[in-house]
């Protein structure tokens, strides 16, 4: 048995998603009159905050895990290139700091083929 949405559960929902991302709209806005990094920033950090939270099941469509995976990209892309605007070291730890995960991700994981031998 299915069950519909009252028009009121409706216009509640549509009307609670029109103010969230007014709000939305006027922090990045604030943070962009303070500084253009300070709004292209926290834009950046939401997409990363949302590829990395929103995790499509194991069993959804390809193109749903390559869409989260193009958001996480996009996300922390635009946090390196930010960090490189203000100080060039600070994007170079946001290049190399994935790099330094991915040997620990690698080291820290036991290999099936040694436990077979």
């Amino acid at each position: 048995m299915t069950t519909q949405r009252t028009s009121w559960a409706l216009a509640r929902e549509a009307a609670g998603l029109f103010l969230t991302s007014s709000g939305l709209l006027g922090v990045l806005a604030a943070l962009s009159a303070l500084h253009w990094a300070a709004g292209l920033s926290a834009a950046m950090a939401g997409l990363l905050t949302t590829g990395v939270l929103m995790r499509p099941k194991p069993d959804a469509a390809r193109w749903t895990h390559i869409a989260r995976l193009a958001v996480c990209i996009t996300g922390y892309g635009g946090l390196t290139g930010c960090a490189f605007a203000l100080c060039i070291p600070l994007g170079w730890i946001g290049v190399f700091l994935p790099v330094v995960l991915v040997g620990l991700w690698l080291t820290a994981h036991e290999h099936e083929d040694e436990g077979a031998a």
